[in-house]
């Protein structure tokens, strides 16, 4: 069976629904056996916490220059990038690309302003209206401690649950994967790698440093990843940001379709039989021998 007929029997769009509800439902399992975790063993936070706090001297790292200027610098590229997706964005609206396909940048720009904006700043901070670690009475404050399952009013604004530059970071990781996988065939293999490591250490790093800060508890940054990768799954589905652009390139490269393999799979999409596929644009030693031996064919 050839390449075009095995491809007929596939269905891409159903595959990729199933595909993205496996991951909708492992994420929210994650959610729900987390937060499950954390009230059966609420003091998870508090022990985590304490590993970085000195009685006589506070959190270790709270204000070091150097886990400071790795904290600013993730949230400086953050801010780049978004304005970066809003220029793709509207020049990809104008007519022109940039880079990625404009979708790409619409879904990257959109994950900025609901993940770290709406989401962690409008809704759950204020929700859950959650206590720093440098503010409760365990650590040296005056405020009370509280799960993360539980919905209480200690904290009034910039609360703690959930973490936002976890939320950035996280937000930052996907898009440099994003453009990591729209890349590929024109980055290197060291290159391809780098961003990989990058997109891999950003959450983790920002999360280790928010914790030992004393500015989030570990709860705080688990469920800020999960919260933002379940709302990227959403985006993912409305914006399909790794799909074809439109200059007709295939997914993750930069190069165009050929014209035989457009007509192809729009013959394929039709239902026509693969005997009335009108192969165009082949060309080389193999069509030319087919041109030569027709006339012989013929006497």
């Amino acid at each position: 069976m050839s390449d075009l007929d095995r491809a007929d029997t596939r269905r891409p769009g159903r595959t990729t629904t199933i595909s993205a509800d496996r991951r909708a439902s492992r994420i929210l399992a994650c959610i729900l056996v987390s937060f499950a975790v954390f009230a059966i063993w609420p003091a998870i936070d508090l022990r985590v916490s304490q590993v970085f706090h000195d009685p006589a001297t506070g959190f270790v790292i709270d204000g070091h220059p150097l886990t400071e200027a790795l904290r600013m610098s993730v949230w400086y590229l953050a801010i780049l990038l978004c304005f970066v997706a809003a220029f793709g964005t509207i020049l990809g609206a104008a007519g022109g690309e940039v880079l990625l396909p404009t979708r790409a940048w619409g879904f990257i720009l959109a994950l900025y302003l609901l993940g770290p904006g709406v989401m962690v700043e409008l809704l759950t901070k204020p929700l859950w209206g959650r206590a720093r670690p440098a503010q409760v009475a365990e650590f040296g404050g005056t405020l009370q401690f509280s799960p993360a399952n539980e919905l209480v009013d200690f904290c009034t604004r910039n609360c703690s649950f959930v973490s936002g530059e976890v939320s950035g970071a996280t937000v930052t990781a996907l898009a440099v994967l994003l453009v990591r996988l729209h890349l590929r065939r024109r980055l290197p293999k060291t290159g391809s790698a780098l961003l990989l490591a990058v997109a891999m250490c950003l959450p983790p790093a920002i999360a280790l440093q928010r914790v030992a800060a004393g500015r989030h508890f570990l709860s705080d940054t688990i469920f800020a990843v999960l919260f933002t990768l379940l709302l990227a799954l959403a985006l993912s589905a409305l914006l399909r940001p790794g799909a074809l652009g439109p200059t007709g390139t295939r997914r993750g490269s930069d190069r165009p379709l050929k014209p035989a393999v457009r007509q192809g799979k729009s013959a394929l999409e039709k239902g026509k039989p693969r005997n009335h596929l009108r192969l165009q644009g082949f060309s080389g030693r193999d069509g030319a021998q087919k041109r030569s031996a027709e006339p012989a064919q013929l006497q």
